[in-house]
């Protein structure tokens, strides 16, 4: 069976009676619509639910099924990436279990789906790379054909998603910039011109749609097939052909979410425990902000505010993704990064985790002996030697010497690199794979309202202002570029009060000050000898 025949079927039932609650059930489909390997295990099966509810649970296995089969190495016992315990279980492998749990439900759909979920939690629990939404969502939509409660709980689920997608999109500056510029781009557009309204417009009917979901459920079943059907459009080989392990679940809440809010009866929570589930779906994503719910159970879906990290070794840097075989994006959350640092990294292996998120700040980690993560401060992850310093090749410190400190690199900020090349600012790097060191302003391109991105760039060692129209108080937004070690600010109107905001810094050796009114005593106030580790 097909999406399309489920969802002309759903949205067709010939209702006898209610079977539950709001929630009305078909006494049967038409002939050859139940996939099923015998008419017997269909009468057996579907009797207590409904021969509809029945026919959506069978899709509802099918799009789990084809989930788990495109990221079947995630269920496996592996080495590389490594597992992200939350309890410390033996690893086992799932992939089988989760198999043997879809064809219990097609049999036994209480039992079997009371199973599966026990199977995917504990899965989860023993490696939290398969925290992913796309699973979990399924599920709940097959809850919603066995039980009454389970149709009002994803009746609110729903809600939640689509509300707060269209909500973090709305609030997140990088949706409005990189993330939304890279789908447009992608999908062979001009983003350029483009890629602000393609922004406002998906915002905006997530939000509608979150909206009907909850004052007009009837009205938000044809807006919920709509969307979902066009988004698994977009991300599939014929668009982007990109992250396939949510076609299915794209798939099966155009199908059956639309039924759950097709068969809503009411707007309103009905029951008590129906009221708190409806207080936590709407109010619970805000946790997000202070990183107390994972993005991807808070509708944060595709808005680009979610932590990043990389980590520096004596060889280089290591980006945190996921993808690969695993065929899912890396479930980037702060405890999840850290978890990933200490089981993939070495003694003195250093992490910066970079966070947009209003509420919280960048982190930065050091490993020690014991192979946990030490939390260090800014100075103390830039100390040390550049990393790649060819002890490696060379057989490492000589014997009994002290372990050398590697200098970390931060990671540079999406947001802060297409804000500065959208406006035209020219940035440097030593090669293709390495952090920018040096920014030059121009005339044409200094405006003081981008000094705030520079922060998001923590690896800068120089910055060209001459000849703009800086002012003293714009250093101020400096301090924190604990790596810079020079700056022209030739032919500008910069004078000894400008430069004193940068005397913390601990490794400025050059500021460029022909044609300005900085002093020598004021130069002397903030320029360092050379620092013995750089070169």
């Amino acid at each position: 069976m097909d999406w399309w025949t489920v969802s002309q079927f759903a949205a067709k039932p010939q209702a006898v009676g209610a079977v539950v609650g709001s929630v009305k059930a078909d006494e049967g489909p038409r002939a050859g619509h139940a996939p099923s390997p015998s008419p017997s295990l269909i009468a057996n099966a579907s009797k207590p639910i409904g021969h509809t509810r029945y026919g959506l649970l069978v899709f509802g296995v099918i799009c789990q099924f084809l989930t788990i089969w495109i990221t079947w190495p995630l269920w496996q016992s592996r080495v590389a990436p490594p597992h992200l315990p939350a309890l410390d279980l033996p690893q086992v492998s799932f992939g089988w279990l989760l198999i043997a749990s879809l064809v219990l439900i097609v049999a036994k759909p209480q039992w079997g789906l009371t199973f599966h979920w026990g199977v995917l939690i504990v899965a989860s629990v023993s490696d939290q790379f398969r925290l992913q939404p796309q699973f979990f969502s399924i599920a709940v939509l097959m809850t919603a054909c066995v039980w009454d409660a389970g149709h009002r709980v994803a009746r609110w689920t729903l809600v939640s998603t689509w509300l707060w997608a269209g909500l973090h999109k709305l609030l997140s500056p990088d949706w409005f910039g990189y993330a939304s510029h890279w789908l447009v781009a992608r999908s062979g557009f001009d983003a350029d011109s483009s890629y602000w309204w393609f922004a406002m417009m998906v915002a905006v009917v997530e939000l509608v749609v979150g909206l009907l979901a909850i004052f007009r459920p009837k009205w938000a079943a044809p807006a919920c097939l709509v969307m979902h059907v066009g988004i698994a459009l977009m991300i599939s080989p014929l668009v982007l052909n990109w992250n396939e392990s949510v076609l299915p679940w794209n798939i099966s809440v155009a199908v059956i979410g639309s039924w759950v809010m097709r068969t809503t009866e009411s707007w309103r929570p009905i029951l008590g425990w129906e009221k708190l589930v409806c207080a936590v779906g709407l109010l619970a994503p805000i946790g997000f902000y202070g990183g107390y719910l994972d993005h991807g159970f808070s509708g944060v879906l595709y808005s680009g505010s979610i932590p990043q990290g990389v980590i520096t070794t004596k060889q280089g840097t290591h980006p945190i993704e996921g993808w690969g075989d695993l065929r899912v994006p890396f479930p980037k959350e702060r405890r999840t990064l850290r978890i990933y640092f200490e089981q993939w990294a070495q003694p003195g292996d250093k992490l910066h985790l970079a966070d947009s998120r209003p509420w919280l700040d960048d982190a930065f980690y050091v490993l020690d002996s014991s192979q946990h993560a030490r939390l260090i401060d800014r100075d103390e992850f830039f100390a040390g030697v550049p990393v790649d310093n060819g002890l490696e090749e060379s057989g490492g410190a000589p014997e009994g010497s002290v372990p050398i400190e590697i200098s970390g690199v931060g990671l540079d900020s999406r947001r802060s690199k297409f804000e500065l090349q959208k406006a035209g600012v020219r940035m440097v790097r030593r090669s293709d794979d390495q952090p920018i060191y040096a920014i030059e302003f121009t005339t044409d391109t200094f405006d003081p309202a981008l000094l705030t991105h520079l922060e998001g760039l923590p690896n800068l060692m120089q910055i060209q202002f001459a000849g703009t129209d800086i002012k003293d108080d714009d250093l101020a937004k400096l301090k924190n570029l604990r790596l810079l070690t020079g700056i022209g600010l030739d032919r500008t109107r910069i004078t000894d009060a400008g430069v004193a905001h940068l005397s913390e810094l601990p490794f400025l050796q050059y500021v460029g000050c022909d044609e300005t009114e900085i002093t020598p005593e004021g130069l002397e106030a903030v320029v360092k000898t050379p620092f013995s580790g750089l070169d």
